[in-house]
């Protein structure tokens, strides 16, 4: 899946994969060195690497459309009531992808976040930048294991804090989240019980636009989770 880094201001929508397990994990040779600078009033810059097309609802027991992963929804077995009804959903999850960008909503949270805890400024100026934080994220979105399994929201990323004027690495992280679907972010009587993959495909165009933006709001909260835990370890 090709990817392109963009400043955040310019980064372009996409859809994504889901999941309530949390694997928390630092990646192999991470580094930190954040105890050995100061940050307050200096400025940071977020460069975002991410798939051009999020996954919902792919792997080999839901095949996709092999052009545009973004309609690589739901493929619901050899039923055709499940038939039509991934035909619907591939429907509505494209016109619910048109009314939010979700790499956008995960970039700008991030960056707004990380600066926060990090006391420092924000800029879209990469090259001036004092620091520069690097968030590959090769893969994200929402799944599921079978039609009848909890949905899951997903994310896997790399997230580098680098010195913008010697280059240095400062802190480098791996991310890998796992969380089911909550009822609860679709309001009082909209889903009941686990969010299923089948429960998933009759929500409205509106459910499934909520469902998109609590997957960037959940994205962009553990990448920075992660940053907050490792501050606190270098500030004791």
């Amino acid at each position: 899946m090709n990817s392109t880094w963009e400043c955040v201001p310019i980064i372009k929508s996409t859809l994504v994969p889901l999941a309530i397990v949390i694997v928390l994990l630092s990646g192999c040779g991470s580094s930190n060195h954040l105890a050995d600078y100061e940050y307050r009033d200096h400025s940071l810059a977020v460069a975002f690497d991410y798939p051009p097309y999020p996954e919902v609802f792919t792997g080999p027991y839901f095949p996709g459309h092999p052009d545009r992963p973004i309609h690589a929804v739901i493929r619901l077995g050899t039923r055709i009531a499940k038939e039509i009804e991934a035909s619907e959903l591939r429907d509505r999850l494209e016109e619910a992808s048109e009314e939010i960008d979700i790499a956008f909503e995960v970039a700008d949270r991030v960056l707004v976040r990380s600066a926060r805890y990090l006391r420092t400024t924000v800029t879209d100026d990469q090259a001036a930048a004092d620091y520069l934080m690097e968030v590959r994220i090769r893969d994200y979105g929402i799944d599921a294991k079978e039609w009848n399994s909890a949905a899951r929201f997903f994310i896997d990323a790399e997230v580098t804090l680098i010195d913008g004027f010697s280059g240095r690495e400062i802190w480098k992280t791996r991310v890998r989240e796992r969380e089911n679907v909550a009822p609860a972010i679709f309001g009082p009587g909209a889903v009941r019980d686990v969010v299923t993959a089948n429960a998933f495909s009759r929500l409205s165009v509106e459910e499934i636009t909520i469902a998109l933006d609590r997957l960037a709001e959940f994205s962009a909260d553990h990448i920075v989770g992660h940053l907050r835990r490792s501050l606190q370890k270098a500030r004791g």
